[in-house]
């Protein structure tokens, strides 16, 4: 008796707490609501106000209150000056400010080690003329300050900035912000007036011309092991099953054996080449060897784009779409090392898996990596599959051309000497 009776006051005082805090709640939202518009308005005047500009504003109110309740002249004189300095300043860095501004770039990707050039167009949208002002360009993780003349009502002023590039990236360029002081300090008003936009510093690559196109002819047109009813390499003739093609029926050997028989071909290869990108920071020496691998990676697969082959590229970390030059060139802009990349071996399987019509396979990485471990990854390719190891080396080394078992391996000191070494393969 005495356990249900506490289970019925436990359910009483639980639902007495419950309706409690929804009406709590409730009250809480509307007075939020009603409270909300009020709190924007006067966060921006907060969010303005710098520390000197609390010390001073706290100062002044103590000198007010400690002049007018003790009733000492000086300190409220000095109360007062210091409100005084307060309102002026609040007056300087709050007055209406109204741009109109637009980020333009000459082009949006350039080549890594060129210059990028590019304007700010800021335009005076009130119905007056606007004080001068200071205005920030971010690029980057850096910024741009520039001094804004005073705008006449509707007048455009341009501002010019230059961007250099050392190595790819994919380099922000803006927001472009306003910032409206007082002299003193006390206030600091920012205000953003153009959006970022993207600036895609491209790897360098090479045109390798005809060096690599004579390897991709030399595979397309050679026959495979996979039999096929249809295609240009005879292979056997056969006995008719259900389903063949009545067109592939050989008549000849049909009346003179009496038995109805049909042509097998074996199927020829098109050249479909998988450039294969490692991203393990274990397989390259410095970075240096590692932009040499992106450049050679991005030259292969342009070639190959120009000669109008099928080509895929993958990395250690997934799959790049090529249905455009300048599309590979700016996925190539963001790819950096992966601690988390997968070893060679097993991204290859990965990619042979996803790409099973490959018929040829270029596997670039870095000069850390042994002609064993190269090796040791192209095992997993079907073994009709022509497969190059290129070893970003960064420097010359007599042997720059080995073979080990079926697999070529070349080590690319620079990628001016990309197109040579490509021409040995045959």
């Amino acid at each position: 008796m005495t356990a249900l009776t506490s289970a019925r006051r436990g359910r009483i005082t639980g639902g007495w707490l419950g309706a409690l805090r929804s009406r709590f709640t409730a009250v809480s939202r509307r007075g939020w609501g009603i409270l909300r518009p009020g709190v924007d308005r006067v966060r921006p005047w907060v969010a303005a106000v710098t520390p000197l500009g609390w010390a001073v504003t706290g100062g002044a109110g103590a000198c007010l209150v400690a002049g007018l309740v003790e009733g000492w002249v000086e300190v409220l004189v000095l109360g007062v000056a210091l409100t005084l300095i307060v309102v002026l300043a609040l007056m300087w860095t709050f007055g209406r400010m109204s741009y109109a501004a637009r980020i333009d770039l000459d082009t949006p990707r350039v080549t890594a080690g060129d210059d990028a050039h590019g304007r700010v167009l800021v335009r005076n949208e009130v119905m007056r003329s606007l004080v001068p002002a200071r205005v920030e360009l971010m690029v980057g993780r850096g910024r741009s300050v520039f001094d804004l003349p005073a705008l006449a009502k509707g007048e455009e002023h341009e501002l010019l900035f230059l961007v250099p590039t050392r190595r790819r990236a994919v380099i922000a360029v803006g927001p472009l912000r306003s910032v409206k002081a007082d002299p003193i300090g006390l206030f600091k008003r920012e205000r953003r007036w153009a959006e970022r936009t993207d600036l895609y510093v491209n790897p360098r690559t090479i045109h390798i011309g005809l060096s690599m196109a004579g390897f991709l002819r030399d595979i397309e047109g050679v026959t495979s092991h996979n039999l096929t009813s249809s295609d240009v390499a005879f292979h056997a003739l056969r006995e008719y099953v259900d389903g063949d093609d009545l067109r592939t029926v050989h008549w000849r050997t049909t009346a003179r054996t009496g038995r109805l028989m049909v042509r097998q071909f074996e199927e020829t290869r098109r050249s479909h080449l998988l450039v294969l990108l490692s991203l393990r920071p274990d397989d390259y020496a410095d970075l240096d060897q590692f932009e040499l691998a992106v450049s050679t990676a991005g030259s292969l697969v342009l070639q190959a784009k120009r000669e109008q082959r099928q080509v895929e590229l993958m990395t250690s970390v997934g799959r790049l779409s090529t249905r455009s030059g300048p599309g590979v060139l700016d996925q190539l802009s963001s790819v950096g090392l992966q601690a988390s990349a997968a070893p060679l071996r097993q991204t290859l399987t990965l990619a042979l898996a996803e790409v099973p019509s490959t018929s040829m396979v270029v596997i670039v990485t870095g000069g850390a990596v042994t002609a064993g471990t190269l090796h040791s990854a192209s095992l997993v390719a079907p073994l009709d599959l022509m497969t190059v190891g290129i070893r970003a080396l960064g420097q010359d080394d007599p042997r720059a051309r080995r073979r080990v078992g079926a697999l070529t391996i070349l080590d690319v000191p620079s990628l001016e000497e990309l197109p040579r070494m490509l021409g040995t393969i045959r």
